[in-house]
Order: C-alpha cells, then sequence, then structure tokens
C-alpha cells in the first residue's frame, strides 16, 4: 500500500493506519497466545466513542465524502458526525 499511495515504507502495522483516510477506523486488534486481546489505535479511540469521522487533510476531501458515503456509515449510525 506505500507503494500504491506513494508513502514511505511503513514501519509497523501502527505506523501504517497513521496514513488511514479516517481517524476512526484506524484500530486493530488481535488476540494474543496467552488469550489476552491486544487493542492499538493510531489516533487514540475518544473521537470513536464520541461517534465522530474525522477527516485527514492528507487525502482530498471529496475522496473522503465518497468513502463515507460507499460505506454507509451515516445511514448505520444517524447519531455519527463529520469532523473537520
Amino acid at each position: 500500500m506505500h507503494i500504491r499511495n506513494g508513502d514511505c515504507p511503513y514501519k509497523s502495522s501502527l505506523d501504517a493506519m497513521s496514513y488511514w483516510l479516517e481517524k476512526e477506523t484506524a484500530v486493530a486488534a488481535r488476540k494474543l497466545k496467552s488469550g489476552n486481546l491486544e487493542c492499538i489505535a493510531a489516533f487514540g479511540v475518544a473521537s470513536l466513542f464520541n461517534f465522530k469521522i474525522t477527516y485527514k487533510p492528507k487525502w482530498q476531501y471529496n475522496c473522503f465524502k465518497v468513502r463515507v458515503k460507499s460505506k454507509g456509515w451515516l445511514e448505520m449510525w444517524p447519531n455519527l458526525t463529520i469532523s473537520p
């Protein structure tokens, strides 16, 4: 993806997620051998739990709008708000 997007090679999964189009989708979880879950979030989770979807200026705003519409997020979660 870094080649397609013209980014530097990613250092880790967390670094790769920091390039994603919106902050709230940059969250990942995995099950450890111990059975515990590990969760990482490139931008934290506060805005996610405040029902926001945040545009990142690295991308064109129109691409962001198309993505929000194609995912159906505003229909699925009517309390969701778009943050600049």
